[in-house]
């Protein structure tokens, strides 16, 4: 056997905890089982790096098998682009307090902290109808200097959430920074396949690297009643493990052959679908809904110019009806629909494919020549999250044609 596979293996057997006859056995199978000739040292090192996979999953069943969190398996359709949710929040409380500081600090929305001669701080907040003041030895990192030895601090005043559960942040500052990204599953974590909404935070937000459209295995904390998985910090991104690199002999593997990925996601996210012709109407029922407009629909690349835009990082590719081109005099075929691509979503075909697109409806005012709003509204666009084809045709081309007119945007 070659010196470089039989050290491995040794070193394999004890991560494993087993004696080597045991992982050397394991490595045979694995062989056996592939079709793939050990005396040949290029099918040797194929079954060395399938017994790798087949440690490293067992390692990580045996971690995950009990404990914190629930095991899934499934596919992501879907991942919007990270975001610090607090950027945004503090550039507005910023410019708000400067407009009007009485206002923002009775409201709860920061507290004031100045200095002192000592050395130490002094804070004021709001709580309930009484000022709280009281000395802290130093400022939180989310502090916003607005004057000399004077500064703000965003402060958390939702008392609940929707859902009825108590905020445990209520009036506690805001962290400077505080990174989110939703991305959208279909899979099971104990019954039957069904959609899911996965929410991570921070580290796991911003290092979140995972590939749409392929089967794999994760650890999180599922709620049924919500359809929602939250991520574990420094356990959910280290348990996602993709269901190919297993080997089939792995108790943790799954048999994907009678799964169909297209079917699974037109049952599991039904609600969402609608038609390219009637996005439209879609978009405006869902105008008044809470949440933010998830839609999955279908067509025809006709176009995409795939240059990333200097201010946003987005490119764009239109779509249009599958069936456009029936029922539809030459003067009154549908326009073709834009779809915004976030710098997170990969795009590896060309105009002329059949795809299937996910993402969020949108829709903005028109404004007229002095930038004022009018009371007209450009056509429904989709921020896009995931794109699954059907029918790849050609290669990602930048396209430089202004023939698909979205001066409006």
């Amino acid at each position: 056997m070659n010196e470089r596979i039989e050290k491995e293996l040794n070193a394999l057997a004890k991560r494993m905890k087993q004696e080597y006859d045991e992982i050397l056995s394991k490595y045979n199978e694995i062989a056996l089982s592939n079709s793939l000739d050990v005396e040949d040292d290029r099918e040797a090192m194929v079954a060395l790096t399938l017994t790798r996979n087949f440690v490293r999953g067992s390692l990580k069943g045996s971690k995950s098998s009990s404990g914190f969190g629930q095991n899934g398996f499934g596919f992501l359709v879907g991942i919007e682009q990270a975001r610090d949710v607090q950027a945004w929040r503090r550039k507005t409380l910023q410019s708000d307090y400067e407009s009007n500081p009485n206002t923002v600090f009775s409201e709860g929305r920061v507290a004031e902290v100045t200095l002192l001669e000592t050395g130490s701080y002094e804070k004021s907040q709001i709580d309930g109808e009484d000022t709280d003041v009281k000395n802290i030895p130093r400022l939180p990192n989310s502090a916003i200097e607005v004057d000399e030895n004077k500064w703000i601090v965003p402060i958390d005043n939702v008392k609940s959430f929707m859902s009825g559960d108590t905020n445990p942040r209520f009036g506690k500052p805001l962290p400077a920074e505080e990174w989110r990204l939703r991305a959208h599953f279909i899979g099971r974590q104990n019954g039957e396949i069904q959609y899911w909404s996965l929410g991570l935070k921070n580290d796991a937000a911003k290092n979140f690297n995972v590939e749409t459209n392929r089967w794999l295995h994760l650890r999180a904390l599922f709620n049924e009643e919500r359809n929602a998985i939250y991520g574990i910090k420094n356990m959910t991104l280290e348990s996602l493990t993709y269901n190919d690199t297993l080997d089939p002999e792995d108790e943790t593997y799954v048999d994907t052959s009678k799964l169909n990925m297209e079917d699974l996601l037109s049952e599991c996210m039904a609600e969402y679908v609608a038609d390219l012709l009637e996005l439209e109407d879609y978009h405006e029922s869902n105008r008044e809904t809470a949440g933010y407009n998830l839609v999955v629909t279908d067509g025809i690349v006709s176009s995409m110019n795939l240059t990333p835009n200097e201010k946003t990082g987005n490119r764009v590719l239109w779509v249009e009806p599958i069936d456009a081109n029936y029922g539809f005099d030459d003067g009154d075929l549908p326009d073709s629909t834009p779809c915004w691509i976030p710098e997170n979503v990969d795009i590896d075909f060309g105009i002329g494919s059949d795809i299937i697109v996910i993402g969020r409806t949108n829709q903005t005012q028109r404004k007229d020549e002095d930038g004022n709003y009018t009371d007209e509204w450009n056509p429904v666009s989709i921020n896009l999250f995931g794109v699954m084809p059907r029918i790849a045709l050609g290669t990602p081309t930048v396209d430089d044609s202004t023939s698909s007119d979205v001066d409006y945007w």
